[in-house]
């Protein structure tokens, strides 16, 4: 039962617990406030019988106390959620707390402090608690510190904007929530008022190895999250600091007492600086324990400095070996790459992999609207696409598109695959931004997990409000808009999250393409625009309209402008020059196609670039007729299932094969390696060649501008004369000249 306090806040309680010995006596404290308890137990024995008014969630394996909370927190849907510990008894001042606060709080995020119950706790906990609560109320003025989520109030809708706890993390989850809050906006509160009993009782050894423990994985969390724990102040530095150089001049000092007769000063000032350390706590941290504290603290003290420092080193060494085992791993990545773009066997850089078919809107300019009312095949399987991805290996750039990539109900899963087996460098989603929840979540998670990489979201805007929703869908701007703003804080955590917009230019909306490109980079500075021109679905098509073709050359001039004053970053790292280079020297060749019709470069299409579609079917390019599929990926498919729970707002979510491809093809079934290096994969690669296409299909132009030669070799040139110029702006390309320069004996 859900209990309303005053006029303004309901609570619930969430519990993770595992195999915990003291969840009655925390039930019991609760009790009183008549809220929604959740209990979401993963240990490996069911739990006692609970009372009826306890919700217990088991799962079905041991799991991190953060992805707990979260599972949890998703079964409650109170104002206010209570994280509490299965070890952490409320007393009767924190309940009276929480009711004020219930009914007037100021706070979005408020954590207490810890107290001993003399009854179950003995003083080795006493010594651990007083450090416990030192540290916490130390944080109290200090705006980027941490927090303990072991009794902590958290506002429900802050909770889901800061995207809940880490599942990445096994410890240190509440610290990182903590910073990662205060960073967004939404600071943690201690409040000393706020206090709980620690029920846990300590010994000597586990006490010495909890610190190790916890110093070893603390120090990896900060390297690994660097960004969110910046700044991040433990408090207690200088007392470990002491005890860590007098643990380290102890065994000198005991050789010196053999060997030196004059060694006893020096045995003297280490014996000294152990003694240091404790004394520091006295005068503050063990200020009101006992006696009996203080006197253990002379020998426990002098052991966990010792125990963080070792683990620290440690986690030093092991971070660094990850480091070294990293970039050793992406030099192999990077010549395999390479191997492929010099050898030209067949094996992709660039994978476009349709996820779903799934979409909740109808594009006017969508060439796939026709058959999204079809019967949908189905959607590859999670073990499929994981074989799949080991085949493919290293990629240069990999996007998972749609549909309405958001819509498949486990995407955080199949992008799990793709990093851990493609690690590609720039990991995109074209989204149409409908999903804000739902894209946040996802996207932050992508974030906590990326190790390499960066990650393009990419949202779809094609015009002012009343243009954008009557070529999309009603609300379909305001939402673009809401889920930028959403997404926009993490950028300031993760330096590797990029957000752009793309922006097609179409009959509907080519006379206001310009002055709408201004108006992008004034609202949303995003990191880059993707100017697309439309396109037709086939490789026999009516010329594109004059007027568009001059609508995509004005947007791009003022896009330039943008770029090469510094009003856009592009992505942000230290290819963005060559992309920069590459982006309008592409431009320039999709304008000379759909001018003269003619062409232009070679194409990669089924060299170094494939299309993947939902069913597990592969295609050199996605403007080619389905009959030229290379066939489809063997394994289990999963059918295609409803998923109108996402479609809020009454919005239709709407199944169906991406442009029919797979439901045309009668293709033979294989690995993805033995369809492209079949004899069909072969003789469509000769085809390809011969043909001379002339599409203008964004994707497949950026692996011809990189690597279909001699364009390649310019930009490559052009890219080495802006770094003898040392500009920090990307390179324009000259415009008509330039371009016939690149192309001429091409043709």
């Amino acid at each position: 039962m859900v209990e309303e306090f005053g006029a303004r806040a309901t609570l619930s309680i969430v519990i993770p617990a595992y195999r915990s010995q003291t969840l009655d006596v925390v039930l019991e404290s609760v009790r009183e406030l008549q809220a929604e308890v959740v209990v979401v137990d993963s240990s490996p024995s069911e739990l006692s019988e609970l009372s009826d008014e306890v919700d217990v969630c088991r799962l079905p394996q041991r799991t991190p106390p953060g992805e707990a909370r979260n599972i949890g927190a998703k079964k409650t849907r109170s104002d206010f959620i209570l994280f509490l510990d299965s070890d952490v008894e409320l007393t009767e001042a924190s309940r009276t707390f929480i009711r004020n606060q219930l009914v007037d709080s100021e706070h979005d995020v408020v954590c207490g402090v810890y107290r001993t119950n003399p009854q179950v706790n003995g003083p080795i906990a006493a010594l651990q608690n007083s450090v416990l609560k030192y540290r916490l109320l130390r944080n109290a003025h200090n705006r980027d510190a941490f927090g303990s989520a072991s009794h902590m109030l958290i506002r429900r809708e802050t909770f889901e904007q800061v995207g809940g706890f880490s599942p990445a993390l096994t410890l240190y989850e509440d610290d990182e929530f903590s910073a990662r809050s205060t960073r967004l906006g939404f600071p943690v509160t201690v409040e000393r008022g706020f206090e709980a009993v620690h029920l846990k009782r300590f010994s000597a050894w586990s006490l010495i190895k909890d610190y190790w423990v916890k110093a070893f994985s603390g120090f990896l969390a900060r390297r690994r999250y660097a960004s969110v724990f910046k700044g991040l102040d433990m408090n207690l530095g200088s007392a470990i600091g002491l005890t860590w150089i007098a643990g380290c001049l102890l065994p000198a000092g005991c050789v010196a007492a053999i060997t030196w007769p004059g060694a006893s000063t020096y045995g003297f000032l280490v014996v000294a600086l152990l003694f240091m350390a404790p004394a520091l706590l006295w005068t503050s941290v063990l200020r009101d324990s006992s006696a009996q504290s203080k006197l253990l603290s002379l020998v426990l003290w002098p052991a966990i400095g010792w125990s963080v420092a070792s683990a620290t080193s440690a986690a030093a060494l092991v971070w660094l070996w990850r480091a070294l085992t990293k970039s050793i791993r992406e030099l192999a990545d990077w010549a395999c790459i390479g191997y492929r773009v010099i050898s030209r066997s067949g094996m992709p850089v660039q994978i476009v992999h349709y996820v779903t078919a799934r979409c909740n809107l109808r594009c006017e300019h969508c060439f796939y609207k026709e058959t999204l009312d079809a019967p949908n095949p189905g959607e590859m399987s999670l073990e499929t696409m994981d074989k799949t991805m080991k085949e493919i290996g290293p990629t240069l750039w990999h996007a998972l598109a749609g549909g309405e990539p958001f819509l498949r109900s486990d995407l955080d899963k199949v992008i799990a695959l793709v990093q851990r087996n493609c690690r590609p460098k720039v990991l995109s989603f074209p989204t149409n931004g409908w999903y804000v929840d739902r894209t946040y979540e996802i996207t932050l998670r992508i974030l906590q997990r990326m190790e390499r990489g960066n990650l393009v979201v990419a949202f779809s805007l094609d015009g002012p409000e009343d243009l954008h929703d009557e070529i999309r869908g009603s609300g379909s701007y305001a939402r673009v808009v809401q889920t930028m703003e959403r997404l926009r804080p993490l950028k300031a955590l993760y330096p590797n999250l990029h957000l752009n917009v793309v922006t097609t230019v179409m009959p509907q909306n080519a006379e206001i393409a310009p002055d709408f490109i201004e108006q992008i980079v004034e609202q949303f500075r995003p990191n880059a625009i993707s100017i697309n021109l439309f396109r037709y679905h086939s490789l026999a098509h009516p010329p594109i309209p004059l007027e568009v073709i001059e609508g995509y050359e004005k947007a791009i001039e003022v896009y330039r402008s943008h770029m090469e004053t510094g009003n856009l970053d592009f992505y942000g790292f230290l290819g963005r020059r060559a992309l920069s280079i590459k982006e309008f020297l592409q431009k320039e060749l999709i304008t000379r196609v759909a001018r003269k019709d003619e062409f232009v470069t070679p194409c990669m299409a089924g060299t170094l670039s494939y299309v993947i579609n939902e069913d597990g079917t592969v295609a050199a390019c996605e403007i080619l007729d389905p009959e030229q599929n290379l066939g489809a990926i063997e394994g289990t498919q999963r059918s295609g299932k409803s998923l109108m729970p996402l479609a809020d707002k009454g919005v239709p979510v709407v199944l169906g094969p991406i442009g029919g491809n797979s439901a045309h093809s009668d293709a033979s079934m294989s690995t993805f390696r033995e369809l492209v290096q079949s004899d069909k994969a072969t003789a469509l690669r000769t085809w390809i060649r011969d043909t001379e296409c002339r599409c203008t299909w964004e994707c497949a132009m950026s692996t011809n501008t990189f690597f279909s030669w001699p364009f390649a070799g310019n930009l490559y040139r052009r890219l080495a004369k802006s770094l003898v110029d040392k500009s920090d702006l990307p390179v324009t390309v000259e415009r008509d000249s330039q371009v016939g320069e690149l192309t001429r004996g091409v043709v």
